[in-house]
């Protein structure tokens, strides 16, 4: 939890996609925050936090549906989508926060 903590806080942007175990779509995300990540490398943080395992962080973020993408930079969020996303979709968020 501290490494997801410090890295929210950096001035580089987070993308973070929360999910939870048993989603029927896990693993197309799966291979869909791998090309954010190739995509964005250096640029922006991507991570997956499974809200299954981490009650905490999915009432602190208020999550309500899976999946949902959250854009964090220094600690506050300044973007919020809930649902099914391609990748063109996840990147137009990223290019609109900037």
């Amino acid at each position: 939890m501290e490494t997801f903590e410090k890295v929210i806080k950096e001035s580089t942007p987070s993308l973070v996609v929360f999910i939870h175990a048993g989603q029927q779509n896990a693993v197309d995300i799966k291979y869909d925050i791998e090309e954010l990540r190739k995509k964005y490398a250096g640029r922006v943080n991507v991570m997956r936090v499974d809200s299954s395992y981490d009650h905490r962080l999915a009432r602190k973020y208020n999550l309500n549906a899976f999946p949902t993408y959250v854009l964090i930079k220094e600690g506050e969020e300044l973007m919020r989508e809930s649902g099914d996303k391609t990748v063109t979709e996840l990147s137009e968020m990223i290019e609109r926060a900037f």
